[in-house]
């Protein structure tokens, strides 16, 4: 006899459809090889497909849900319904239940590494102060700008708690005098995709050149609005697989009714970053500069650059050029070289399957235990924890 699937409803905002699709294949990786569940998701079928609601009434096995309301939790509790959020955000000030989301700290990281290595030094944060994930990913981000001695600026839209019907408006009256105020070039975080919109469309109407002027960077990586932007926005990616498998595995605990506190909280790497056109390059105060990051990225895909061998390009003295450098960037020209030349390592570490010996060739390298030497120094991780994380994220 067949034995009976765990009833497990699943539900997500119909505004996080062009990412969150994604924790299903990792629902369904769980599924295959641990315990096979029957998912109820209520989704718009254009009328095909009877509405099936998953709220305070809905009863099953167990819940998979992205944000819940205070009602809400205390039904489910009653009924005996174990839950998972997929969302940072909470109604009450502790939580109900266990939460699996994206490791925001980790993010922060990835997105001022990205901004930076376009030689900004301003960075600028477009925050909403109502969520709480905002919150953490702007106190991250702050803290990586500072440590590499950036200069920080924050802008604080607190958008859901403008009304629906002059929202838009709103958003706009604050943010048009944030943006105009920036200086530039600076590069902008934004607290998400959907932010990344509206950031785009009043650079554009500000006459702001994105990314000349003030490149932009999204976190979700929504297939419709990092496509529909102008220009194409850059993000990073929700690592809907890996929440997906933690979240079911952890919801499989929960209805085997192992005791798994309410404070929990896993969090999961994001993956590498989408480059889209809105990220793509910077101009420089120092047009010098500018040149010799060009050089330094084209000639950076098949050999090493030499500080002398750039400023006899460039037709100026080594510490003329070292000098210009820290003025503009904060650091010399062998470290922005190393920094270049590791990014362009690391991505095919994590996006191909290129051999060491292979990679030591491509990028001119004595052998292969150079290049992991190289990484291991420049990054603190092995060559096979790079591609660990880079497949875990998949």
């Amino acid at each position: 006899m067949t034995p009976k699937l765990k009833k497990v409803g699943v539900r997500l905002p119909d505004w996080t459809s062009g990412y969150a699709s994604r924790l299903f294949e990792g629902f369904l990786d769980y599924c295959r090889t641990q315990s096979p569940f029957e998912f109820h998701f209520d989704h718009p079928s254009g009328g095909d497909i009877e509405p099936s609601p998953i709220d305070a009434q809905w009863r099953g096995d167990g819940l998979l849900v992205y944000r819940h309301t205070k009602e809400e939790a205390q039904a489910w509790k009653k009924a005996g319904i174990p839950v998972v959020n997929l969302s940072a955000e909470i109604p009450t000030p502790t939580p109900d239940f266990p939460r699996v989301t994206i490791d925001n700290h980790a993010l922060a990281i990835l997105a001022h590494e990205h901004l930076a290595a376009l030689g900004l030094r301003h960075f600028a944060y477009v925050h909403e102060s109502t969520r709480l994930y905002s919150s953490i990913r702007l106190a991250s981000f702050k803290e990586q700008v500072l440590k590499h001695h950036g200069h920080f600026h924050q802008i604080d839209i607190p958008a859901s708690a403008f009304p629906h019907a002059t929202r838009p408006q709103q958003i706009e009256k604050l943010l048009r005098p944030a943006i105009e105020d920036l200086p530039r070039p600076c590069g902008i975080l934004v607290k998400d995709d959907i932010a990344g919109v509206w950031t785009a469309r009043l650079l554009k109407s500000l006459g702001i050149a994105c990314p000349q002027e003030m490149p932009l960077l999204g976190i979700s990586d929504d297939i419709l609005f990092c496509h529909t932007t102008q220009p194409p926005l850059s993000s990073i990616p929700y690592p809907g697989r890996l929440i997906g498998h933690a979240a079911a595995k952890l919801l499989d605990s929960l209805m085997q009714r192992e005791t798994i506190p309410p404070e929990t909280w896993l969090t999961l790497p994001p993956a590498p970053i989408i480059p889209r056109e809105s990220t793509h390059h910077v101009t420089l105060p120092d047009q010098l500069v500018s040149d010799a990051l060009a050089y330094i990225r084209k000639a950076s895909h098949s050999r090493p650059v030499h500080v002398s061998e750039l400023a006899k390009h460039l037709g100026v003295s080594r510490e003329s050029l070292r000098q210009r450098f820290i003025t503009a960037l904060g650091h010399s020209p062998k470290k922005e070289i190393e920094s270049i030349r590791c990014r362009l390592v690391t991505e095919k570490l994590r996006t191909t399957d290129a051999t060491l010996d292979a990679l030591a060739s491509e990028f001119g390298f004595t052998a292969a235990d150079e290049v992991c030497r190289f990484v291991k120094r420049l990054t603190g991780q092995t060559t096979s924890q790079i591609r660990k994380l880079a497949a875990q994220s998949d």
